[in-house]
């Protein structure tokens, strides 16, 4: 299945702003996305970023841990915007690091069940996380009654200038 995440320009500085300010004690800034999806021709998936939700400094827990940890409110507000709007919701934070964008092993481990949670709330719209590198952007995707999530084959971030990131190239 071919899938696409697209988003506007304004909405990727946006995030970038809000995931590159600093915090007292995470190393690491965390949002959500506000998503629409539509099915495209032969089967695919085109995921759309609507908003950017950033996360207030009292929904982060202090673990050195990891790059950053968020309360339980902070996904309830997620699942209950999720349950409010009828949309998905996108886990998106940043490795503002130059190379290949990847989810590292606690991202791998801590995203997903916050993921679940949010497809609860709303099993008929896609949901998943998406982590932007230095510009680099990867995106896990999990279709509406899918049992797993799928790599989406392209990042597009649509204004000037456009960028494309393709799974291959990352």
């Amino acid at each position: 299945m071919n899938i696409i995440v697209r988003l506007t320009r304004a909405l990727y500085e946006h995030a970038l702003e809000d995931l590159r300010r600093p915090h007292a004690h995470a190393y690491e800034r965390v949002g959500f996305a506000s998503t629409k999806t539509a099915n495209l021709a032969g089967g695919g998936l085109l995921v759309l970023v609507t908003e950017y939700h950033p996360l207030p400094d009292e929904r982060y827990i202090e673990d050195r841990s990891v790059g950053a940890r968020i309360d339980s409110d902070a996904i309830r507000g997620a699942m209950q915007r999720v349950l409010d709007t009828g949309r998905g919701a996108f886990h998106i934070h940043l490795h503002d690091l130059p190379g290949r964008t990847n989810f590292s092993g606690p991202d791998r481990e801590g995203i997903p069940p916050v993921v679940d949670a949010l497809r609860v709330a709303g099993p008929r719209e896609a949901h998943g996380m998406i982590v932007f590198g230095h510009q680099h952007a990867r995106a896990e995707v999990w279709a509406p009654g899918a049992a797993a999530a799928a790599v989406a084959d392209r990042v597009t971030v649509v204004g000037r200038p456009l960028f494309i990131f393709d799974k291959e190239r990352l």
